[in-house]
């Protein structure tokens, strides 16, 4: 349960697809893609490993599952069982994300900047909104420990964002950089990225985002199987620690290689 997060999910795709052709080469972007997917099975692979000789040593439990003979599904079954799961998922996941939801709109709603004159309904006026609001003063606060990584505070504004939901950091990106509603495949936002980063910083994006800061509803989900908010907490730590150790490593080195 503690390295699942490790595998990309489909929230992290409009990341990779933001980025990748952002900052590489029609050549190098399929192979960089799946080097990243790779990147995750092994540090799972090795975090489990780890994991099994640390916190969770002892006696090898077999796991033995009985198959139930095999039937044609019926509607009502179907119907039964998309119920149980949404449901599920509503009480035991959906609280927790509302609530933090909530945090992070009002994070990036308030204190509100005054708008000129003119300017309602201009999604680029959002920008300067965006930092002078808790998350983008929050951002500018942690620069100075994104840095080692080659994060500035835009990065880690919208970071934040994809605290709630992967995807969001993209939105959050559009917002940050003055583009308006930006989505992967957002050539404007593509290009200031171009104008403010490297492939090195881009690099370190993917990478912090596949292994650290775990999104709320898989926090939530951890909380509701494990049973124990210990558990939940001890993931996102742990995960999002390697991602800083790795990210930053991989930056420092990068430049030291004149990359």
């Amino acid at each position: 349960m503690l390295i699942v997060p490790l595998m990309s999910c489909g929230a992290r795709f409009p990341i990779y697809a933001l980025i990748i052709p952002a900052f590489f080469p029609a050549a190098w972007q399929a192979p960089i893609l799946w080097l990243i997917y790779l990147l995750g099975i092994a540090l799972g692979v090795l975090c489990a490993r780890i994991l099994r000789h640390t916190l969770f040593r002892g006696e090898t439990t077999h796991f033995v599952m009985e198959l139930p003979p095999y039937r044609r599904p019926t509607l009502k079954g179907l119907a039964r069982h998309a119920w149980d799961y949404a449901r599920h998922f509503l009480h035991k996941a959906g609280t927790v994300v509302l609530v933090f939801s909530l945090v992070l709109w009002a994070l990036a709603s308030f204190p509100r900047a005054p708008r000129p004159a003119g300017a309602a309904g201009d999604r680029t006026a959002a920008a300067p909104e965006l930092a002078q609001s808790c998350a983008g003063r929050i951002g500018h606060a942690l620069e100075s420990v994104l840095r080692p990584m080659g994060f500035d505070w835009r990065i880690g504004t919208a970071m934040l964002g994809a605290f709630a939901a992967k995807e969001i950091f993209v939105a959050q990106m559009g917002v940050v950089f003055s583009v308006g509603h930006a989505h992967e495949s957002s050539e404007p936002l593509r290009a200031r990225l171009r104008e403010l980063y490297t492939p090195l910083n881009g690099l370190c994006i993917m990478l912090f985002m596949l292994i650290g800061l775990p999104c709320m509803a898989t926090v939530a989900v951890t909380r509701s199987e494990s049973g124990a908010w210990k558990w939940a907490a001890l993931q996102f730590g742990l995960l999002t620690g390697l991602a800083y150790l790795i990210t930053t490593l991989v930056y420092q080195l990068g430049r030291l290689a004149g990359f």
